[in-house]
């Protein structure tokens, strides 16, 4: 008996349908209970055998909805082995239920109600779960990883649910449920070193973290931690069941937050203003606080912020037509409560002569922001960050260094002792406990794995209304000092070594110091660690390709290459399943020319691997896709769509549904410039028909962006 299956099930009003294979052997099973079969005798043996064996059943969204179907078959089964009757299930019975966990569905929560994990009777294994794909920002479906995985065919639910199959289409049903678990497998076999790793865990720690995501085994590890040095310190136990520990603030004062050897009375007024502000902020929320700051909200900030100025028409308050009407000074007075640095400018009409309109002006910053010799900073509740543009190159006599702080999150809490309220120094004590305890493991070693979650993932959850270590004063504390932490370096760097900054971005930065001026750098840095009990870790760039902060490429004097956002180049499987990884020829390319010099156009033009050129589109299923041919002809396309251009084709084109009842459907092109053809099977792609222009327009566009 294989230690785990992998399966899927599929629920129609007049079939249901279950497929098997064994990962081991690749032995397949398939069940089927439908109008004119029922084999609810051989899959009631099936999953009894099991149950019996302790085998893991190996799924995709299947703790949120397939096996809770199988839940309540198997609920049926034990009741019926009750009163000594056969058990015989009907393809009605299992479509009503399967349409309750639908309509259980909670506004935008996709997730399905799941079973109780001591009520479940056969272990299971999500391959959904242990990817985060239950996160609406991964969120990834089955259907999607089939383009990502690279595989021959990609195919769409072949009916509407809901739809009365007949015999012709359950035959259809049955070869798909088969290929979805060909495609499951595909995907467990890239998923075994998760699951290994979470196998080995459950054992070491003593907690099933079998279908954790990365983020959620270090939580659950840190908190463990917490509560065998404190016990009670996250959940204390009622009348009502556990109840969770919180700090919950109705107000942050940030001066409150900043650590105390923050200073820049001897460093740059720019910072040293942005300092200040921050002292005088009281927050009562901790998302989007420090944007859209109008002048006078900046203070002695506006003197070094970059804004943008804003203007409004003054109208006639009683005449909105009156575009020429003069603004009074009591309608000055009341503008200038709400933007107390604003103006008024006046515009000359062409007609009649000497009419004027008049404009309200005034300046806002989109973020909290100083500019120091041209380069731009800016600060957030998430950290700070900024990016020149373009090529900059390690020379003889300046050399680009990269400086970053080591465990970012973990040693600013250690460091400056900053903890959730409620959880005291003990957060403290167990923070660092685990960082030290990480350093006694090999790298492969499972158990450093877990140890680096536990100490990345704290941070995050600590903003988190649902977790026992919320408090979004010790998020601030770590973001905000953090950041006016590192500002302190570059200010010092830049005084005192005339460094120029390159690229900040939350835990480090880039900057071009003279050959000369370095050991005087590293004795800065040396002074700055001493100071803030942090540690930095460095290297020196030959060469850096900066489009922004998230998009650039970069190599060190040691040849290490490092590549991000749109300069992303790693191999498919590595990629990250829940990112596009549509054209993957373009960055490619670019990596290619930027590193080695190749020819954008000889290297696309030779490239040999069709998969590279692949794109693909998703529209929800309150919406069809069509292409559509140059001779009007429209032909309607899965709502997961591969596709390439081509030299042939039609445009592809997303009718939506309209804004409100009785309104017209809504039509909004894809890729519009150039036509394509669709593939979601491998054999309807043509070398011939591809387009090459395409990529290579959009390889250049890359390039120029950083050159």
């Amino acid at each position: 008996m294989a230690h785990r299956i992998i399966y899927d099930i599929e629920t129609y009003p007049s079939a249901f349908t279950m497929y098997c294979i064994n990962p081991d052997t690749q032995e397949e099973h398939g069940f089927e209970i439908s109008i004119r079969k029922n084999d609810s005798a051989k899959l009631l043996v099936y999953l009894r055998n099991l149950s019996i064996n302790k085998v893991s059943m190996v799924g995709f969204n299947n703790i949120g909805f397939d096996y809770v179907v199988i839940h309540k078959m198997l609920q049926k089964a034990k009741n019926c082995k009750k009163k000594g009757v056969d058990c015989v299930w009907s393809h009605r019975e299992i479509y009503e239920y399967a349409q309750e966990i639908f309509n259980s569905q909670k506004g935008d929560d996709r997730r399905f109600r799941g079973i109780r994990d001591s009520d479940v009777i056969i272990p299971q294994i999500d391959l959904f779960l242990i990817h985060h794909f239950d996160n609406k920002a991964r969120s990834t479906s089955l259907k999607m990883l089939e383009f990502n995985m690279r595989s021959e065919e990609i195919e769409d639910l072949p009916y509407p649910p809901g739809t009365w199959l007949n015999d012709e289409q359950i035959e259809v049903l049955l070869e798909y449920n088969k290929k979805d678990v060909i495609e499951t497998l595909k995907f467990y076999n890239y998923s075994l070193s998760a699951i290994e790793l979470r196998e080995a865990l459950t054992k070491q720690f003593g907690f099933d973290c079998t279908n954790f995501n990365d983020t959620k085994i270090g939580k659950q590890l840190f908190i463990n931690r917490l509560e065998k040095e404190n016990p009670g310190c996250c959940y204390t136990l009622g009348k009502y069941g556990r109840k969770m520990k919180q700090t919950i603030r109705d107000e942050i004062v940030v001066k409150d937050c900043l650590f105390d050897y923050i200073d820049f009375k001897r460093n740059r007024v720019e910072f040293q203003a942005v300092h200040e502000w921050f002292k005088s902020q009281v927050i009562t929320e901790t998302k989007g606080v420090f944007s859209d700051l109008l002048e006078h909200q900046l203070g002695d900030v506006g003197k070094y912020a970059e804004m943008v100025t804003k203007r409004k028409k003054i109208n006639d308050p009683v005449d909105k037509t009156n575009k020429r009407y003069e603004p009074s000074k009591e309608q000055i007075d009341e503008l200038r409560k709400q933007q107390p640095l604003g103006w008024v400018e006046e515009k000359e009409l062409k007609s009649p002569k000497g009419a004027k309109s008049y404009y309200w002006c005034y300046r806002v910053a989109d973020t909290l922001n100083v500019v120091i010799n041209g380069f731009r900073y800016d600060f957030g509740t998430g950290g700070i960050h900024g990016a020149k543009q373009g090529t900059i190159k390690s020379t003889k006599t300046r050399k680009l260094r990269t400086l970053d702080v080591a465990s970012y999150y973990p040693n600013m809490a250690i460091a400056n002792s900053v903890y959730p309220k409620h959880l005291g120094k003990t957060f403290c004590k167990v923070y660092e406990d685990l960082y030290k305890e990480r350093k006694g493991y090999d790298k492969k070693h499972p158990a450093n794995a877990a140890l680096k979650l536990a100490l990345n993932g704290v941070y995050g959850d600590s903003n988190n209304q649902f977790s026992p270590l919320y408090d979004p004063a010790y998020t601030m504390s770590i973001t905000i000092g953090g950041q006016l932490s590192l500002c302190m370096l570059m200010g010092a760097l830049i005084d005192h070594c005339d460094a120029e900054i390159i690229m900040c971005n939350t835990d480090g930065f880039e900057y071009m110091v003279e050959v000369d001026m370095m050991d005087k750098a590293d004795k800065i840095v040396s002074r700055w660690e001493a100071v803030t009990g942090l540690t930095m870790e460095g290297d020196t760039y030959d060469i850096m390709y900066i489009r922004d902060v998230n998009n650039y490429l970069s190599i060190t004097e040691s040849g290490k290459v490092k590549t991000k956002g749109a300069y992303e180049v790693l191999p498919y499987n590595e990629l990250g399943w829940q990112k596009n990884h549509s054209a993957m020829i373009i960055p490619m390319a670019v990596y290619e020319h930027l590193i080695k010099g190749v020819d954008v156009r000889e290297f696309i033009l030779n490239h040999e691997n069709e998969y590279d050129f692949f794109l693909r589109t998703k529209v929800p299923r309150s919406s069809r896709l069509y292409l559509i041919r140059e001779n009007g002809e429209e032909v309607l396309q899965q709502n997961i769509c591969r596709y390439y251009p081509s030299k042939e084709g039609g445009k592809l084109v997303k009718e939506m549904p309209p804004l409100k009842e009785g309104g017209d459907l809504r039509r909004l092109g894809i890729d519009t410039s150039y036509n394509v053809e669709t593939c979601n099977s491998v054999s309807e792609f043509y070398w011939e028909k591809l387009d090459y222009d395409y990529y290579i327009t959009e390889a250049e566009k890359l390039i120029q962006g950083v050159v």
